[in-house]
């Protein structure tokens, strides 16, 4: 795919921070539940730093980390409460609820991931319970381990936690799944095994080279840096808080594994305009499936990424929209048909490309290759229906309702629309040469201009207002102007014999 955007200055400051690569860029989540606009940022972030590092020559490997591992803690909306018997094991060993999915995490990442193909990034997807299975992480769970008392201490003092003198990083896999509330009693590291006691006191054993377990959140993100040769990793705040999760890691992998620091950058959330953060729990999603099929993937990029993401903002879908498409596509390709002019014309020739390419030549706009303009149109389309305000949705009325919303217009109005009726033809020129005419056709007949295109509006859409006048009748067949607008005058009793008396 190309692209026309490339790494912004933030990001190239971030990269010559990091020194000579190779490097290892890593982004990541649990697909617990629906995988957002605001989690899209992370891996947006992630990638103009590989994209920084790639710009001066350095070797970059570019992954995303699903913690498909990691056991369910809490029920997605929309999954039926039935699940809770799930509560505690891998989100890779729960099926989907609905049978289309492998597995419950699958149900949450396939869209995710197919939306990162989409956007055409160059991004491998890894999945931790294979990692975990595949013994990637068996040396450093091993280490862990061992080292399992200076891991205690850091976590103390980092939480302010007391944590039980048994405690273990390595969280085994019982017979029925749980990977929580299991003590380990016995590590047998030439075996790759522990021995643990389940919930119910019955004793087990768990091979962690082959994913029969995994290590705990805080120390698996400094073991899985040291795992993957991480370099580099963003964070949103909620993990760079004082005693978040990146001050245990940087005490972890510093002190017990011995691995340096990756290099990050720390992001803000992304609220959208009227509603707050983003937050699944709270109802407040956006997937990234949802702005592809408004705006093409670099706009989303250029949405989400507009200054330095470490500063919260929140994105407009509705009324702001518009502008920003027209901003983006005037940088993109000089593109001069308003993003508001193609919503009109999509609600009204529906997908037929070709009608609309007709019906903007005939408005006086240039048109670029139908496939481009198929994608507009759809863009447009969806937008419109979706999120545009109720100003903005419209379709064109059949000719029956066309002359029921033409029973609310006056004698003056009736006039006007007669009048520019009869003085067009077949060629009413283009959007501007048909504004001014609709302009000054009404201040020639006295008629106020709101009053007048109020009239052009009802009878066309059913409304009082509307796009721009000129190009949308310049972009209407002309068979479909001379019916709506052959509006007969209203005829009053007295001249039909009628009245009282």
């Amino acid at each position: 795919m190309e692209r026309f955007m490339s790494a912004p200055d933030w990001a190239k400051r971030v990269a010559e921070s990091l020194g000579g690569g190779p490097h290892l860029v890593v982004s990541g989540i649990s697909p617990s539940g629906n995988i957002h606009a605001g989690n899209l940022l992370e891996v947006l972030v992630a990638e103009a730093v590989a994209n920084a590092l790639r710009e001066r020559g350095d070797d970059v490997r570019f992954v995303f980390h699903a913690d498909t591992i990691d056991p369910l803690r809490k029920i997605a909306p929309g999954i039926p409460a039935s699940f809770e018997e799930y509560l505690g094991r891998s989100l890779s060993h729960i099926p989907d609820p609905d049978g289309e999915y492998e597995s419950y995490a699958e149900r949450f990442l396939a869209p995710f991931e197919a939306a990162l193909r989409e956007m055409g990034m160059d991004i491998e997807v890894l999945r931790s319970h294979e990692l975990y299975e595949g013994g990637v992480y068996s040396d450093v769970i091993r280490e862990s381990i061992e080292e399992a008392d200076d891991l205690r201490r850091i976590l103390m003092d980092v939480s302010g936690r007391e944590m039980p003198e048994e405690w273990s990083p390595f969280l085994p896999r019982a017979a029925n799944g749980d990977i929580t509330g299991n003590r380990v009693i016995r590590h047998l590291p030439e075996e790759s095994k522990v021995v643990f006691v389940d919930r119910g006191g019955n004793e087990g054993v768990a091979d962690y080279s082959r994913g029969e377990g995994k290590l705990g959140w805080r120390v698996e993100l400094a073991a899985r840096w040291k795992a993957l040769g991480a370099t580099f990793e963003p964070f949103g705040k909620d993990h760079t808080s004082r005693g978040g999760s990146t001050d245990t890691a940087d005490r972890m992998a510093r002190e017990v594994f011995e691995y340096p620091i990756p290099g990050r950058y720390e992001y803000e959330w992304i609220g959208l305009k009227g509603q707050g953060a983003m937050s699944s729990s709270r109802g407040i999603v956006l997937l990234p499936k949802g702005l592809l099929e408004i705006m093409p993937p670099d706009a989303v990029r250029s949405l989400l990424l507009p200054r330095e993401p470490s500063r919260a903002f929140d994105i407009d879908l509705t009324g702001g929209f518009p502008r920003f498409m027209d901003e983006y596509r005037a940088r993109k390709d000089g593109a001069s048909v308003p993003f508001s002019h193609l919503v009109t014309v999509a609600q009204t020739v529906g997908g037929d490309t070709e009608l609309a390419a007709k019906m903007l030549h005939r408005g006086g706009y240039e048109v670029g290759e139908e496939a481009a303009l198929s994608d507009d149109l759809r863009y447009a389309r969806n937008w419109a229906e979706k999120w545009a305000p109720d100003s903005m949705r419209m379709r064109i009325l059949d000719p029956e309702e066309s002359k029921e919303a033409a029973e609310s217009l006056d004698s003056e109005q009736r006039l006007y629309l007669s009048e520019v009726a009869g003085k067009l033809d077949g060629n009413m020129g283009d959007g501007e040469e048909l504004q001014n005419f609709l302009y000054t056709t009404a201040k020639e007949m006295g008629v106020k201009p709101k009053k007048a295109f109020g009239a052009i509006y009802t009878v066309l859409i059913g409304k009082k207002s509307g796009p721009k006048a000129g190009p949308f009748v310049a972009g209407l067949p002309p068979e479909i102007i001379h019916d709506r607008f052959d509006v007969p005058d209203v005829v009053s009793d007295t001249e039909t014999g009628g009245g009282a008396g």
